[in-house]
């Protein structure tokens, strides 16, 4: 009886539904609760990976510009790690220069980060908690296209934006001014760039839409191995063409390329495709002047320029004048409009250099001018799109817009250097 009564139960038990189904949850919760346990440890752990390794990306970048900057790698990635209060106080940290394989270069830096990771379940079967490594290395690299460069280094204002201006870049602008105020923009003005980049600091509320970095990288001058062609021996003469020379000329000048003293022009002209010498001399370009160059370069030099860097013209092109200038889309001097001998030191630096002109004016190529201020005055709304300037320093006044898409060869891009991650 016993035995028949028990096989009548499980019987009954195994038509009763209501019992399969807490056989089934008996068995199956605990592979539930497991799976809901893996989910949230996995969670965890790549969030975990996530900003440890964000972690490791700052601290190499910061080792990179504590290298440039004072020559100490470890204490700014010590600084840097030190900043995230996020990360746990049992790290391990270690900082490398010049890791395998980047023996040879010397701003590279590895930074390598292992730090516990406290996970909810886990924990419950590890007598300690799991680690997680990370790793990352940084180094300077060449990136981007500028457009302006402010390549004087001591401790003023590398580049200045005048009140109420409009810049607008598609590419990049920077300082190698070590100052607070390297970049200086007043409020009313609109500033927008691809890059702003400054060896030293920036003071601009009106930048939009730009990325920023202060406190970065000096710039390498693209035109450092060049220098002015030698003075030629047929003579430089003074050359003055104004509105009255145009009308005995049959209402504009033709000149030729060479070399000249000061070049005053006035009137109607158009320079020769070529490269023009301006020995001793200034470029003035006045405001009833009209002057046209397809493919020319100009240069300011001086035969007594190791001696006497006074000697050595400037550029200032009036407001009012129609200029329309291009550089050559070939040859040594390709790309190349006005370079300026950078031995004149900033000499006589209260008189500026000025591109200026009209509605009408256009200009395309580099202008150069390493080691004095150049003012860009755009108030009269020159077309400078395929413009790139360089000047030890740099002022920007009314609008200056500047495309990176100019597909004439006759313009210059130049790369800028920045600290970049690499692994």
């Amino acid at each position: 009886m016993g035995f028949e009564r028990a096989t009548a139960t499980l019987r009954a038990l195994i038509r009763d539904e209501r019992g399969n189904v807490l056989a089934m949850t008996a068995v199956g919760l605990p592979l539930l609760i497991g799976c809901a346990a893996i989910a949230v440890d996995t969670v965890q752990w790549v969030s975990a990976k996530r900003e440890l390794q964000a972690a490791a990306d700052a601290a190499a970048i910061a080792g990179v510009y504590g290298l440039v900057q004072t020559g100490e790698m470890d204490a700014s990635v010590d600084d840097s790690v030190a900043s995230n209060p996020k990360l746990d106080f049992k790290r391990s940290v270690s900082a490398k220069r010049s890791p395998a394989p980047y023996g040879d270069d010397p701003f590279a830096v590895r930074v390598q980060i292992a730090s516990p990771v406290g996970m909810t379940f886990t924990k419950m079967f590890l007598s300690r908690a799991p680690t997680v490594d990370v790793e990352a290395t940084a180094t300077i690299v060449e990136n981007g296209e500028f457009c302006a460069f402010a390549i004087g280094t001591e401790d003023e204002t590398g580049l200045e934006i005048d009140p109420g201006a409009n810049v607008e870049m598609e590419c990049g602008m920077a300082t190698n001014a070590s100052s607070p105020k390297a970049i200086v923009g007043d409020g009313s003005a609109a500033i927008k760039a691809d890059q702003i980049v400054a060896f030293g600091g920036i003071e601009a509320n009106g930048i939009k839409d730009s990325r920023v970095r202060k406190y970065g990288l000096k710039q390498k001058d693209p035109l450092a191995d060049r220098d002015p062609p030698l003075i030629p021996n047929t003579g430089c003469p003074n050359v003055t063409i104004n509105s009255d020379a145009a009308v005995k000329n049959g209402g504009r000048v033709a000149l030729p390329a060479g070399c000249y003293g000061n070049l005053l022009l006035d009137g109607p002209v158009t320079l020769a495709d070529g490269d023009y010498i301006i020995n001793r001399g200034n470029l003035l370009i006045g405001p009833a002047a009209e002057v046209y160059c397809r493919a020319c370069t100009i240069f300011l030099t001086s035969e007594q320029a190791a001696t006497d860097p006074w000697s050595i013209g400037k550029v200032q092109i009036d407001s009012h004048a129609k200029v329309k200038l291009a550089a050559p889309t070939q040859g040594p001097n390709a790309g190349i409009l006005i370079f300026q001998d950078r031995r004149s030191k900033g000499a006589h630096s209260q008189i500026e250099n000025i591109i200026g002109g009209n509605g009408f004016s256009e200009f395309k190529g580099l202008i150069y001018f390493p080691s004095e201020t150049l003012r860009v005055d755009g108030e009269r709304a020159p077309d400078l799109q395929c413009a790139r300037f360089i000047g030890k320093r740099l002022i920007l006044n009314g609008r200056v817009l500047i495309s990176k898409g100019c597909s004439s060869s006759n313009v210059m891009n130049f790369l800028g250097t920045e600290v970049r991650l690499i692994s």
